[in-house]
């Protein structure tokens, strides 16, 4: 049964996340967001589902909108009642964010800022009574945590980019996956990079693309550079405003003004605008432990002295300097929009977006520097200064081809990017790592080929050296050292897998082959020249980096192509089975391996 991936969300878009995963038998869904600022689409493509029943899990990265907004309306509209997956922090943040989100006008923008467009009629069926059961039937996982749903086994990795995000390792009848949801491999001043097991060898991997084309310059630089233009616009009486999401990049934003106010010695006030604000730092200072080490060890996490929570009007009253934080991160609803408006239109101001804007929001046209701007309520006229932080919470081109190269999947599909930046980050990936690499469009399936599986054990010698030695003689366990093919064509990936574990993996499948778990004892070298000769005449079929298994009365033969020249040919069996006839005479007729 091949592996399939469907996007029903973020296909060549940013938005909705939502992946359908079809895995050992199994279907799962990975994340479940909404569209905030689309006019595409605001829910998934959940008809691609048919029944919603039919899926074995829900499982949530972290608790942005665009990966979890649509929880609700899967749950309390559709009907799904199967098991949900999250981390702590998720379930604790996600309501919050998505109650906010309903509260907001039903109204979202167009491709142009400011122009509405109607949203689905389905909207209007999730209320805010509809938010919190779906996330009171979750299960939460901690990092590391292997979780069993039958056959199926997830485990969550450390992804930065928000607290409680994880990448999403699901195994299951010999498949893997690995979905990373939004993940950073660069650390910042209050998360650490992406935490991932080295060669984990997935069949796919399935990577956001945000910034797939974007390389970024050395983080402290930038980070002092757009600190000193903040500085030099309120020495001059200007005001400065950075639109932020309130529960997430604002607590980054926060850190790296309180270090260069403390540096600076500077007492301009700072403001988050936002009722979540609080309540966002409560929960932030609750779940300490999945911050940066410098967060973990901190006596008073996520406090900032020059921060303070205060209202729109309150802001806007004020008649000297400020910073003021506020949402929506896109600046296209919110109080950021109002002091936009409000703000931008004098010289002495700078407006300072922190990370990546959708294509037609308001954030988006003023990073484009864009002079006029028409919104629903008139034309504003961009006078201030404007700036881009360019290291947002999304890993950049150099990240994800980093996080390719360490896990060595077998395929990759992107998601999570707009469309011709993924088209350039398929090239790279397919010339220059020379992997399969895919970009499905909106419910378009890529397909795996499933492999066969087998999981073999071998000592630690045999996983750290790459010349075989004699191991102590194994009682029981006899070499043989030539056999006939059962098939020219079947080829495996010997993989690590965790301590002393290898597997196999059938590169090219053969149906009639039957895959046993077998115990690979590490040999010294053996001549084959039957092997040898097999090998010659099937060599355009066989690639240099993969290994042949042979059968012969039940035993399983490795043969290592390494060597260019040699084969080196490794025998084992379950016990017992050096007692049957075929295997005795093959023994008997070639005698002891050469030396």
């Amino acid at each position: 049964m091949p592996l399939r991936v469907t996007p029903l969300g973020a296909a060549q878009q940013v938005g909705r996340s939502c992946v359908l995963l079809e895995i050992g038998g199994r279907r799962v869904l990975l994340d479940c967001g909404v569209a905030a600022h689309s006019s595409s689409g605001y829910y998934p493509d959940f008809a691609q589902l048919e029944d919603v029943q039919s899926l074995d899990a829900v499982i949530i990265s972290h608790f942005h909108l665009d990966h979890v907004g649509a929880l609700p309306y899967l749950t309390e509209v559709l009907g799904y009642q199967g098991p949900i997956l999250m981390t702590h922090p998720t379930r604790a943040i996600g309501p919050i964010i998505i109650k906010d989100s309903l509260s907001r006008p039903s109204k979202k923008t167009g491709k142009r800022a400011g122009k509405p467009v109607e949203e689905d009629d389905v909207l209007e069926l999730v209320t805010p009574e509809m938010v919190d059961p779906p996330f009171d039937r979750a299960r939460c996982f901690q990092l590391q945590e292997r979780v069993e749903i039958g056959d199926l086994v997830m485990t969550g990795f450390y992804a930065g980019h928000v607290l409680g995000a994880v990448m999403v390792h699901l195994e299951c009848r010999g498949q893997s996956a690995l979905y990373t949801g939004d993940f950073t491999m660069v650390p910042d001043h209050h998360l650490s990079a992406a935490s991932i097991p080295l060669a984990l060898h997935p069949d796919v991997l399935i990577t956001e693309t945000t910034c797939c084309t974007t390389i970024r310059s050395p983080k402290l630089r930038e980070e002092y550079d757009i600190c000193s233009k903040v500085q030099a616009c309120l020495e001059r009486g200007g005001k400065v405003l950075v639109p932020v999401l309130v529960m997430g990049r604002s607590t980054e934003i926060c850190a790296i003004l309180e270090e260069h106010w403390a540096r600076a010695q500077l007492a301009y006030p700072i403001y988050v605008i936002s009722a979540m604000a609080q309540k966002a730092r409560v929960f932030f200072q609750l779940f300490a432990s999945w911050g940066s080490k410098k967060v973990r060890t901190s006596e008073r996490p996520f406090e900032f002295p020059h921060v303070l929570f205060g209202s729109l009007a309150e802001v806007l009253a004020l008649p000297s300097p400020v910073v003021a934080l506020a949402g929506s991160g896109m600046l296209d609803s919110g109080p950021a929009l109002e002091l936009f408006q409000a703000w931008a239109p004098d010289r002495k101001n700078l407006i300072v977006i922190p990370g990546y804007c959708l294509p037609g929001t308001v954030g988006n046209l003023v990073q484009a520097r864009e002079k006029k701007i028409e919104l629903a309520s008139g034309v504003v006229d961009v006078r201030c200064e404007v700036d881009h932080l360019a290291h947002s919470d999304h890993t950049d081109s150099r990240g994800i081809v980093e996080l390719i190269s360490q896990v060595a999947p077998r395929q990759v599909v992107l998601v999570h990017g707009g469309m011709q930046l993924m088209d350039v980050f398929t090239a790279i990936v397919r010339k220059r790592l020379r992997i399969p690499c895919h970009m499905p469009s909106l419910g378009e399936s890529v397909e795996i080929p499933s492999p066969v599986f087998v999981e073999a054990w071998a000592s630690s010698l045999l996983m750290t050296r790459t010349e075989p030695v004699p191991p102590p003689p194994v009682r029981g366990v006899p070499c043989i050292h030539a056999a006939a093919p059962v098939a020219a064509n079947f080829t495996a990936e010997l993989r690590k897998r965790g301590r002393g574990a290898l597997e196999l993996h059938a590169a090219t499948p053969a149906p009639k082959a039957k895959v046993h778990r077998i115990c690979i004892r590490q040999r010294g070298r053996l001549p084959c020249p039957v092997l040898q000769a097999v090998l010659r005449e099937a060599k355009q079929d066989i690639p240099d980096d993969l290994c042949s298994i042979f059968e012969v009365a039940g035993a399983k033969i490795l043969v290592d192509q390494i060597q260019a020249n040699d084969a080196i040919v490794t025998v084992s069996w379950t016990a017992g089975l050096e007692d049957r006839e075929p295997v005795r005479q093959l023994l008997d007729a070639l005698g002891p391996p050469e030396p």
